[in-house]
């Protein structure tokens, strides 16, 4: 949350991403924190950072950020033994109605996705919840990229799908899984660029998304970070 908060201070037209991965590393590595993500499987930064129509596994580079950029910064953090995940979308400088739209519609398919969970609920109920909002904004979501369990390991079981679907097992007193639905202004289709990580929509349009990792209890959920 404080790295994410961080971040948002950061976003400013001519600011490199590179810089902002500097920063962040600085900041996670001061506060007893390690980033997971780097060289997790070989990823080369400590911070993800996704720009317009990169809707994940953005790596930082020398490229000035621009007026209107949507930009999306994921920080995985390994603390006290636990790894905990969450994403935030932002609009650098003034930006467009269409991008402002963007990000606070996925910004409130993830309140929504959080609203819906508790013990004993089938795991489709996320899904839905995200579609409910996507649909009446009219943006794509992106199906096959999921949510996922997390705690001591990094990834693992349940997946969590951020679309329709009949995933009907009941979600679990006690487990800890990612929540990180991506809406795009076009298509959900994606490609991955030459460098292995990088995945962009197909049509060049922008994507936003945001995630939280949350802990099932039996009232409902409670947002760990």
């Amino acid at each position: 949350h404080a790295a994410l908060d961080l971040a948002e201070t950061l976003i400013e037209v001519g600011r490199t991403t590179e810089e902002m991965d500097k920063e962040l590393h600085t900041f996670i590595c001061d506060h007893g924190a390690y980033p997971s993500d780097l060289q997790y499987k070989g990823f080369p930064k400590s911070v993800m950072i996704s720009i317009n129509e990169v809707i994940c596994h953005g790596i930082p580079d020398l490229r000035p950020l621009e007026d209107g950029d949507l930009v999306n910064v994921d920080v995985t953090l390994y603390l006290e033994g636990f790894h905990a995940d969450t994403a935030r979308s932002w609009i650098c400088g003034e930006g467009d109605d269409t991008g402002h739209r963007l990000v606070r519609a996925t910004r409130e398919a993830l309140a929504a996705a959080i609203a819906s969970c508790a013990a004993g609920k089938p795991l489709k109920c996320i899904g839905e919840a995200v579609a409910e909002v996507a649909e009446r904004e009219n943006f794509g979501i992106v199906k096959t990229l999921v949510g996922h369990g997390i705690g001591e390991f990094f990834h693992g079981v349940p997946q969590i799908f951020h679309c329709r679907n009949s995933d009907n097992r009941k979600m679990q007193l006690g487990t800890t899984f990612t929540i990180e639905p991506v809406l795009t202004e076009g298509s959900a289709e994606w490609i991955t660029w030459p460098d292995g990580w990088t995945v962009a929509t197909a049509d060049g349009q922008r994507a936003a998304q945001f995630e939280h990792t949350v802990l099932i209890t039996e009232a409902g959920c409670e947002v760990l970070t």
